[in-house]
């Protein structure tokens, strides 16, 4: 039998599967080629799509961290990095007031600070995912001072002798803090975006459009306080028509509010970063549309206290406390932009050293408590509005790791 007509098929098939792999390598380099310059041929494919999670050895990370940096003297600068990043920064910010009284002091904002999470990958493809986390613990600015009560010193909580040893025990409190909250609030927010990269300009810039959904919460918190002291009626009452210096009566109240600001919604950003030497330089921009969700808790709180002598060693006769409490819930649509600055010195290959400034506008929508003032001289009061703005402005410094 002649082995020609089998030797001919074999010699067929093997073909087609040369050719069949050929076109495969050939489709796939094609797909690595996606910048300025050529990545190499031993990288990973990916084809993500809308998914934003991957493997982590996904990008065969040789976990070199502090290796040498390597800076280009020519041309357009390194290649921008792909594989995972992620940045650490420390902020310190100033939040406006809210739209009240601010005769206390001078100026309009209060300095705070907190602290900014960004996270993500850059495939050799050109697309990738990134997410920003932060969290603003403050202001915490009030205006208080401190009330004695009537009463003060008891006697009973005095050690044996000449009177003149330090009070061993206080079993009530004697004094009250008076405050008029002037700025307290939070802040947090979380964002999750899918981002492509585009062709590096000649120059060596490049440019990184993204769309997001991002979710915000802004509570602030309005307090309140009152101290007064009356005369006692017929029956023995508060007299609230008749101050009295010496008592037997005395009004303490707070007035506290919680605004609570849920947002929810979605966002257009861009961002532009260039390689100079050791240094990237690189800048972000975001607009905002959100909807607003409010919910306020308003509690007013009120202790009423009968001593029997207004001098030192009365007994506390009487005390009587109540709690007034209201919820109500808003809604508003906010809208906003942000800003950030970087500039990141490579320490090493991966490792860099940033700062940088951050700025927010929430430009309406927010729901805050004002402390007002309704006439000279008078008592403040606590009043809501659900339509403010926030913005917060200042300094970020923190390290960057592949990015």
């Amino acid at each position: 039998m002649s082995l020609t007509r089998p030797l001919s098929w074999l010699a067929a098939v093997v073909a087609v599967i040369s050719l069949a792999a050929a076109a495969h390598a050939q489709e796939r380099d094609a797909n690595f080629a996606t910048n300025a310059h050529d990545v190499p041929s031993t990288a990973p494919y990916f084809h993500t799509h809308a998914n934003p999670f991957v493997e982590l050895d996904s990008f065969d990370p040789d976990l070199q961290f502090f290796a040498p940096a390597t800076v280009g003297d020519y041309g357009g600068g390194e290649p921008p990095n792909t594989g995972f990043y992620f940045t650490y920064d420390r902020m310190y910010l100033n939040v406006t007031r809210s739209d009240g009284d601010v005769t206390f002091e001078s100026n309009d904002g209060d300095f705070t600070w907190g602290n900014r999470f960004d996270a993500g990958f850059m495939t050799c493809d050109c697309v990738g995912w990134g997410m920003s986390a932060w969290h603003v613990d403050g202001p915490n600015e009030v205006n208080g001072v401190t009330q004695e009560r009537l009463g003060r010193f008891n006697e009973d909580d005095d050690p044996p002798g000449s009177g003149d040893e330090p009070i061993l025990q206080d079993r009530n409190p004697r004094i009250y803090q008076v405050v008029d909250s002037l700025n307290v609030a939070r802040t947090a927010s979380f964002e999750l975006n899918r981002i492509w990269r585009r062709k590096q300009f000649h120059n060596g810039a490049v440019l990184e459009p993204f769309v997001g959904v991002r979710y915000m919460t802004f509570k602030d918190f309005g307090r309140v306080d009152a101290y007064d002291r009356f005369d006692e009626d017929a029956d023995g009452d508060p007299d609230l028509g008749s101050p009295q210096f010496e008592g037997p009566w005395e009004i303490y109240q707070t007035s506290r509010n919680v605004f609570e600001n849920s947002m929810l919604g979605g966002q257009l950003g861009v961002r532009l970063h260039k390689q100079s030497g050791h240094w990237l330089l690189s800048g972000e921009f975001r607009a905002i549309a959100m909807q607003n969700w409010q919910f306020l808790t308003q509690n007013v709180d009120v202790t009423l206290t009968r001593v029997d002598d207004f001098a030192e060693g009365g007994v506390v006769e009487i005390e009587i406390k109540e709690r007034r409490s209201t919820t109500t819930d808003f809604n508003e649509f906010v809208w906003g932009g942000e800003v950030r600055g970087e500039a990141a010195y490579e320490l090493t290959r991966d490792v860099s050293l940033r700062f940088g400034f951050f700025l927010l506008d929430l430009g309406q929508g927010i729901g805050r408590s004002n402390v007002v003032r309704p006439f000279p001289f008078s008592d403040t009061i606590l009043v809501t509005k659900n339509n403010q703005d926030v913005f917060m402005g200042g300094v970020t410094f923190g390290v960057t790791i592949n990015r």
